[in-house]
Formats: C-alpha cells, sequence, structure tokens
C-alpha cells in the first residue's frame, strides 16, 4: 500500500493515504509513510496525510 503513494496518478496517492490513516496511531511504518507524502504535489494527498501526521 505504501507503495501506492508514489504513483504517478494522485488519486491512486490520495486513496492510498486514506487506507494508511487508520493504521497511523498503531503501525509507525504508517506514520512513516504518510509523512513521507508531506510534500506531496496535489493539495489533497498533502491535507490528507497532514491528518495522521499532526
Amino acid at each position: 500500500m505504501a507503495r501506492a503513494l508514489g504513483d504517478p496518478h494522485a488519486d491512486v496517492r490520495k486513496a492510498a493515504v486514506l487506507a494508511l490513516l487508520p493504521l497511523a496511531e498503531q503501525e509507525p511504518a504508517a506514520r512513516e509513510a504518510l509523512a513521507s507524502v508531506r510534500s506531496d504535489p496535489d493539495a489533497d494527498v498533502r491535507a490528507y496525510a497532514a491528518k495522521a501526521t499532526t
């Protein structure tokens, strides 16, 4: 799933972020993956990821 965060299509990256959000509280790997997209070119991807990393 984290590999999808690097997909060229923003909708795929958004879906990956949304799938990882429930795991972020308990899984360090999910938090790290979400933190890696904080500088994503798509504003929605950044916003969704910020929910887990703030």
